[in-house]
């Protein structure tokens, strides 16, 4: 049985497809952008009850938020034609597991600095496979075929 892919997949649908993948990667962009200064904000914050509240409930939102994220870009990428077997798997998990071990560090990084450094690695994965699925998927909604059947 073949996989099903964009070209199997009605017009309307890849038209939608596109525009969500558009603004995902513009979304993701700006977020990028905020979380720096939210790192920053929150290893300088110390270790108060507020602080701690506070990481909470942006640990807690973002999780939930980027999970979302991440699974439409996955869904769509999963989609493409290629890249297929592990390497496929792979750009599909890795932005999940780099989101978990993102927010570990963060709250790591209120006990010893040095984890930012776990915390850069992690959005530089997440920003590189993320991008990569953003491409990969646009790439194969401009290939796919323009009318339906």
């Amino acid at each position: 049985m073949r996989d099903l892919t964009w070209a199997d997949v009605p017009h309307p649908f890849r038209v939608l497809a596109r525009w969500i993948t558009i603004a995902q990667a513009a979304g993701f962009g700006v977020g990028l952008a905020f979380s720096r200064q939210n790192a920053a904000r929150f290893a300088r914050a110390g270790d108060t009850a507020m602080a701690a509240q506070e990481l909470l409930l942006s640990a807690h939102s973002h999780l939930l938020g980027m999970t979302a994220l991440f699974a439409l870009s996955g869904v769509s990428f999963a989609l493409c034609s290629r890249p297929t077997g592990k390497l496929k798997t792979l750009m599909i998990s890795a932005p999940f597991f780099a989101i978990m071990l993102a927010f570990t560090a963060v709250w790591l990084m209120k006990y010893a600095y040095g984890f930012v450094w776990l915390l850069l690695a992690c959005f530089i994965v997440m920003a590189v496979v993320f991008y990569a699925q953003i491409v990969i998927t646009l790439r194969e909604l401009r290939k796919a075929p323009s009318s339906t059947p």
